[in-house]
């Protein structure tokens, strides 16, 4: 097991790529507190599910936009887990609108969740880990944050651009407290959240026809790559940006 004992936030953790991250994580032996926003149900599915493999789990709500909310969720966890390890950012949003239509308040969305998210929860876990001698950070972000994927992606790209920036900010700022900060960038994953637009017609072929490796991405793939950046196996690795695509971002 190469997460035994390390106690572990997934943000985002209730569906999708970060369920995916939390349960795999689980089974290398992680501590595992699932965040959500609001759907509990689905947080508490996965907390079951990790129990029934004998892995350890809990569940906590919070805003990742909101500081007050980050700051009393990592204090919690704290309180139950006895310390933080791994933070995993993988909370995130994306609408798809066209350039006219993508009002302030939209971009306003995408820039808190997709960023400030990020530097809010990685600044409360950082203070932690810094206080116990190290620690990991790991932010999921896109390759959307490299290369303009669609025209009506204005606000995700440009959030997930900075997303990247802060990872590699974040990896220099925390180096000297020996916490490392690493992004893994997905492709196009299948998963509930983008199941609408996959079945459009021909999207998915489109999606896969430019992808060398000529598949879609499931969640474990995400969390191979998250798991290998939590381990002790990456400890000389900070401020990486590491696609997982397929290859499609070539």
């Amino acid at each position: 097991m190469r997460l035994k004992g390390k106690r572990t936030i997934v943000t985002g953790g209730s569906r999708g790529i970060g369920r995916g991250i939390a349960i795999a994580m689980a089974r290398e032996g992680a501590h595992v507190a699932i965040n959500f926003t609001a759907n509990e149900d689905a947080a508490r599915e996965v907390v079951e599910r990790i129990r029934a493999d004998d892995g350890e789990a809990v569940a906590v709500q919070a805003d990742v936009t909101d500081k007050v909310q980050v700051d009393a969720m990592v204090a919690a966890i704290e309180r139950v887990l006895g310390g933080i390890d791994v933070l995993v950012n993988n909370a995130g949003v994306c609408h798809f609108l066209d350039f006219f239509e993508t009002t302030e308040a939209e971009w306003n969305f995408h820039q808190n969740v997709n960023c400030k998210g990020i530097f809010l929860c990685s600044q409360a876990a950082a203070r932690a880990m810094k206080a116990r001698g190290g620690g990991r950070i790991i932010n999921v972000t896109s390759i959307s944050g490299e290369k303009a994927t669609s025209p009506r992606q204005v606000a995700y790209c440009a959030s997930k651009g900075g997303a990247n920036m802060l990872t590699q900010v974040m990896a220099v700022a925390l180096a000297p407290y020996n916490i490392t900060v690493n992004a893994v960038l997905p492709g196009t994953i299948e998963t509930d959240i983008n199941r609408d637009i996959l079945a459009q017609p021909g999207a998915t072929e489109e999606i896969v026809g430019a992808t060398p490796l000529r598949t879609l991405g499931l969640p474990q793939h995400i969390a191979e790559a998250v798991i290998y950046f939590a381990s002790d196996e990456s400890g000389w690795t900070t401020g990486a940006l590491l696609p997982v695509d397929g290859g499609f971002v070539l």
